[in-house]
């Protein structure tokens, strides 16, 4: 027959922490921040089980960069004189939008075209938001057309 201890092991074996170290970062990180992190920031299509939370996330960055886009946009059409307006914007992830802007009788017509052909594809995508964004943001309706030409 064994003999068996009644008082606690003197070595307790450690769990397995949920938080590791980053050395960019120099600091503890939790395991579901990074793995939020990774799953918002990741450009990987392959990336699948998301299912719900990745597709709002999706919109939610969609609408921050549609807002990022009115935010450059609207200013400078409010107080321009001189017709068409020709500008470049930058928006972070999608690279430079060039924008030719007519301002009519009854209201504006926008012409968006990207560098990028995957920003051109975004801009499809969301064409109708971003109108609907700028009409209200310029209290006039806007007619917004996006390019299709991918400048080389």
């Amino acid at each position: 027959m064994n003999h068996v201890s009644v008082n606690p092991p003197e070595h307790r074996r450690q769990r397995e922490s949920s938080e590791d170290r980053v050395p960019e970062v120099g600091m503890l990180v939790p395991w579901e921040q990074r793995q939020l992190f990774t799953q918002l920031f990741s450009d990987d299509p392959q990336d699948k089980g998301h299912g719900t939370s990745r597709a709002a996330a999706k919109a939610s960055s969609d609408l921050a960069m549609v807002e990022a886009l009115t935010e450059q946009l609207a200013p400078r059409l409010q107080g321009v004189s001189q017709w068409p307006l020709k500008a470049t914007l930058y928006i972070p992830r999608l690279g430079r939008i060039n924008a030719s802007v007519r301002r009519e009788k009854t209201g504006w017509n926008i012409e968006l075209e990207a560098e990028q052909e995957t920003t051109t594809c975004w801009l499809n995508s969301v064409r109708q938001r971003c109108e609907h964004r700028l009409a209200a943001s310029l209290e006039l309706p806007v007619d917004l057309r996006v390019a299709n030409s991918v400048p080389t």
